[in-house]
């Protein structure tokens, strides 16, 4: 074709595809910015998925407008021992006995990723006694933390941030001894004086906005925890701070350090309300000096532009403290994903095990108000690290990227809540947990959790 008339075509293509509205034509990964990298985690994908909710998946409990289910999910292991791993999923403005005290339904898996039953805890459900109060939110962040009182079956520890102990909003941790039918057997509260916690919380702290199983910091045979308080205000207001909890086997504290602008050797610039410690996750021993290390978000960081939010991977010492620490942020720390302002990125996170067949552990991370097919539909990206924290290369999730053909809708917040769900289909490859709490199935707000079966 003479260059002229191929030009001639080129510009009219383009005309056309202008008029019939170009921001819907979906590129290809490598192009858009969806992935990164040469590394194996740019051609990490879904296989398939299955959306749990009130009208899919086989969910049969009762939700309501504005329940928010899948505002935060994790892994429970096997708690009927029928070999294929349980779910859990938060609930933190469910009504039972009054306004907003929030839930928790623990779902027994099939191993196609829909529910085989359910069961709910709440103040009047569960056996969790009615302990809790309005505006309470328990069920606002989860993490399964093994087996602490050794007694076969997985414990779990809930978030509870609107707890009123000892001063408004201080918030709290519920751990949780659960039966093999997922109802509570004993459980153990964790607050400002209570539990053996002594580390000292303020008004609006909202302590056990997120909670992390985070493996043996200190060696003495228990696993232990890490519990964000994202409006603690070391330094600057809403700056943020995580506390480590070296846990006992009965569920209390046995000591802790806070780590913040301020304290815990953590070197790192934050700012006011960048709400550091709004998700955590444990990401095992990522640099193999013996102590598991952590990942913070911090949602509201701006670097790169307003809200665009980062994440932190913190290196421990033995004590809890950081001994070093690495940014993930918009251009910074190898990530070269595209962000958007106010996508908040680090607004969930979740250790996924070796998806991408490295050797090393991965790292999903929510970015639940990305704009990808709608406004605030969501998604996540799945980064591969290094051992020094930075990222290698990366997958974004969503309505348009990472082999993701589930239905993404305005306000859905695709990434509010991530869980690394370990092989669920047994194919060889570890799978997700995504909670969408502003998915409309059944009802305004209901919520939604999605099961992503991975593929290499």
């Amino acid at each position: 074709m003479h260059t002229r008339t191929y030009r001639a075509h080129v510009l009219m293509l383009a005309a056309s595809l202008a008029l019939s509205g170009f921001k819907d034509f979906k590129c290809s990964d490598a192009s858009s910015g969806n992935s990164f990298g040469g590394g194996s985690g740019s051609r990490i994908s879904v296989s398939s998925e299955q959306k749990i909710s009130a009208d899919a998946g086989r969910f049969n409990g009762n939700l309501d407008n504005g329940d928010q289910f899948g505002s935060a999910v994790t892994d429970t292991l096997d708690l009927d021992a029928d070999g294929i791993q349980d779910l859990a999923a938060g609930v933190p403005f469910d009504d039972d006995d009054g306004n907003d005290r929030g839930a928790v339904w623990i779902l027994f898996m099939n191993n196609n990723g829909r529910v085989d039953q359910e069961q709910k805890i709440s103040s009047k459900a569960g056996t969790l006694g009615g302990n809790l109060d309005n505006d309470d939110h328990f069920g606002s962040a989860l993490a399964g933390i093994g087996d602490l009182d050794a007694d076969g079956i997985q414990d779990l520890a809930v978030g509870t941030p609107g707890a009123d102990e000892n001063g408004t909003d201080r918030g709290a941790v519920r751990v949780l001894f659960l039966d093999s039918s997922g109802r509570v057997r004993q459980q153990q509260l964790i607050a400002d004086g209570a539990g053996g916690f002594g580390g000292g919380l303020d008004n609006d702290d909202r302590f056990g906005s997120a909670v992390a199983d985070i493996g043996d910091v200190n060696g003495d045979g228990i696993r232990d925890l890490a519990v964000g308080a994202p409006n603690d205000d070391d330094g600057s207001d809403n700056a943020g701070a995580v506390w480590i909890l070296m846990m006992q086997g009965n569920g209390r504290v046995g000591s802790w350090q806070k780590i913040s602008r301020d304290a815990g050797g953590f070197n790192g610039k934050l700012n006011a309300n960048d709400h550091f410690g709004a998700a955590l996750a444990g990401i095992g021993d990522l640099d193999n000096d013996g102590i598991p290390d952590l990942a913070v978000g911090a949602p509201e960081d701006d670097e790169g532009g307003t809200d665009r939010g980062s994440v932190w991977i913190l290196f421990l010492d033995s004590s809890g403290r950081v001994g070093r620490e690495q940014n993930i942020a918009d251009g910074n720390g190898g990530f070269d994903g595209n962000l958007d302002n106010d996508d908040r990125f680090g607004s969930a996170l979740a250790g996924t095990g070796d998806l991408s067949g490295d050797g090393i552990r991965d790292l999903a991370v929510g970015t639940p108000n990305d704009d990808d097919d709608a406004d605030n539909a969501g998604a996540v990206w799945v980064l591969t690290l290094q051992t020094n924290g930075r990222v290698d290369s990366g997958q974004k999730i969503s309505a348009r990227a990472g082999g993701f053909n589930g239905k993404l809708k305005t306000g859905d917040r695709f990434g509010a809540s991530v869980a690394g769900i370990r092989d669920l289909d047994g194919d060889g490859t570890p799978d997700l947990a995504v909670g969408a709490p502003g998915d409309d199935d059944g009802g305004t707000d209901q919520g939604a959790v999605w099961v992503l079966f991975m593929n290499r």
